[in-house]
């Protein structure tokens, strides 16, 4: 190890098998970055890792001595002047660092490493992990001293910052598998490294909005499907998919500066207004100098930049998803989409949120409960004349009508235009057919829970779009 720390002072990655023993003895100065994803390990993996120890170096529980190393796999550094900076291995380290100080090994003190979590969730998880294994009285802690001499793991270290984050986009280690979030977060942040000080800020953002994996929701389920399916080309996301769209087709970034595109967000005037005299005159719109996240003037479907662009890309669509159905801001909207939508089968609720997401970035929420409604007349015919609404059943009601409803959203200039596509594509018929039907089920639960919302118990279907025309009529 010490050569190898040693060696690195010559412009060359380096590789090297060291052993973890001696590796916890050398007083290196190990940090993990302040962009790095937070420590998630569970006691799931610890106790797999505990029985692959022990598959490896017992047999019938009595220690095997002259057993061969055992492999954790790699560890990537990125040495910053006096710094190696962890880029891929930090949750088996600081597994390991929890088990010495656990199991009290002796011959280790804390102050042989320099680790500090800021993350909240790094700092949950460690304080939960190492309760169990102070709590732990297998054999893996009654022999881990001996078991430590033989666990090794390959370094490597590169004075590179861009050839260590190649090197992490490429392991295939036997940690956590990295999810595409996990991969823009580290790919973006790489575009900062002109300040440190970005990163930081831009990774603890990342972190506090991924909270419960909801990052990877938004990205998979509204973020990629907005921006990909257009007209008949539609098909699910994949990690690759999500990469492509967010990574490597993202634009040239620069230092500080984010290029802007029309859109609702950003218009100079609303209005234009004509005088026989003084010829044309513009209603400019107001210049908010502390732009909300949600409304940061970007669009769903622009082209992304790399670094700065495409953080505030996530925290306004991540503001967005949350000022529609976290605050509850539109009382209307949501009112109804919780009555009709939160209980109904998930895909037709994800279809719901994806294009209610698409009109409210098109229109900056004008009449975004018109929309509600005229979305669940298309949507509640499709409900009603099937049996079973499947994945494929959400690709099918974009590809298998005139226009995708995306792409009418996103080329509409006014809500009317949405409003009118939306009741030329939905066959009332479906409802007539159905008129007397006795739905149960997850049919029974949405007819049922329509009719108490337009408060028509006693009426059947037939006229929905009567019910809908006088609620809008009476607002």
């Amino acid at each position: 190890m010490e050569r190898v720390l040693k060696d690195v002072e010559q412009d060359i990655t380096l590789v090297g098998t060291v052993n973890i023993h001696s590796f916890f003895k050398r007083k290196n100065n190990i940090t993990i970055p302040d962009y790095q994803r937070p420590y998630v390990w569970d006691k799931e993996k610890i106790d797999q890792l505990f029985s692959d120890l022990k598959s490896h170096f017992f047999t019938d529980n009595i220690f095997q001595d002259n057993t061969d190393s055992y492999y954790l796999g790699s560890v990537l550094f990125y040495k910053k002047d006096n710094e190696y900076q962890i880029i891929d291995g930090q949750q088996r380290i600081t597994t390991l660092v929890l088990m010495l100080k656990a199991f009290g090994v002796p011959g280790y003190s804390e102050d042989m490493f320099n680790l500090n979590y800021k993350s909240n969730i790094s700092h949950k998880n460690i304080k939960k992990n190492y309760d169990y294994l102070v709590s732990y009285n297998g054999f893996i802690k009654n022999f881990f001293e001996d078991i430590l001499k033989k666990l090794v793991f390959t370094i490597i270290i590169t004075p590179s910052e861009d050839e260590a984050f190649t090197f992490f986009d490429s392991q295939n280690n036997r940690g956590v598998p990295l999810s595409a979030i996990d991969f823009l977060k580290s790919y973006h942040l790489r575009e900062l490294k002109y300040s440190e000080d970005l990163q930081a800020v831009f990774a603890r953002k990342w972190d506090s909005n991924n909270k419960g994996k909801f990052l990877e929701y938004l990205f998979d389920n509204y973020l990629w499907r907005n921006r990909n399916w257009k007209g008949k080309w539609l098909e699910y996301e994949s990690k690759t998919a999500i990469l492509n769209t967010f990574q490597k087709n993202s634009k040239k970034s620069y230092v500080k500066e984010v290029k802007l595109y029309p859109n609702a967000f950003n218009t100079l005037a609303s209005n234009l207004v004509f005088d026989e005299l003084k010829g044309v005159n513009l209603q400019t719109n107001s210049l908010w100098l502390n732009t909300k996240e949600k409304d940061y003037p970007f669009t769903l479907r622009q082209p992304i930049q790399k670094g700065i662009g495409f953080f505030l890309y996530a925290e306004k669509y991540t503001a967005l998803y949350n000022h529609l159905f976290v605050e509850r801001a539109d009382n209307e909207f949501i009112d109804f989409y919780e009555t009709i939508y939160s209980s109904i089968n998930n895909y037709l609720k994800g279809f719901f949120k994806l294009c209610s997401i698409s009109f409210y970035d098109q229109f900056k929420g004008e009449k975004l409960y018109d929309f509600a409604l005229y979305l669940d007349y298309f949507l509640g015919s499709i409900r009603l004349g099937q049996k079973a609404i499947v994945a494929q059943t959400i690709i099918k009601i974009l590809r298998d009508q005139s226009q995708n409803l995306l792409d009418v959203i996103d080329m509409s200039y006014e809500p009317q235009e949405v409003f009118d596509f939306l009741i030329s594509i939905t066959d009332n018929n479906l409802y007539q057919n159905n008129a007397n039907e006795n739905f149960s089920g997850v049919r029974g639960n949405y007819y049922n829970s329509v009719k108490w919302y337009y408060k028509k118990e006693t009426e059947t279907m037939l006229n929905k779009k009567d019910w809908i025309n006088d609620r809008l009529i009476r607002k």
